[in-house]
């Protein structure tokens, strides 16, 4: 009883690449594009990390939880909630520092 040989070539959609081609993207199916950001509206969202004391974080859980509202949502409006009385909030920054920090355009 032999091994029955599978045929895979009629997966391959277009013919093979150098090996160069494929470990240096040369190729124009190895560039990646970027995922489209939303850009309206409450859509549009930049994620980033930050750290709590733990007992902050367990309460912001035990919050959301009861809640049902989402982390993002409940940081979201406590940040506007505290950023209202800071004129510095809504102060430019330079360009090049702006640049530096990834803020998106206004």
């Amino acid at each position: 009883m032999s091994k029955q040989k599978v045929n895979l070539d009629r997966l391959m959609t277009k013919p093979a690449q150098s090996m160069d081609d494929l470990l240096l993207g040369n190729s124009p199916s190895s560039q990646i594009e970027p995922t489209p950001q939303p850009t309206t509206g409450d859509e549009a969202k930049i994620r980033f990390t930050n750290a709590l004391p733990p007992d902050t974080f367990r309460r912001l859980q035990q919050y959301t939880f009861w809640s049902h509202e989402t982390i993002g949502d409940v940081l979201n409006d406590a940040l506007l909630a505290y950023l209202d009385g800071k004129p510095e909030a809504d102060r430019e920054i330079p360009a090049k520092q702006a640049k530096r920090r990834r803020l998106p355009p206004v």
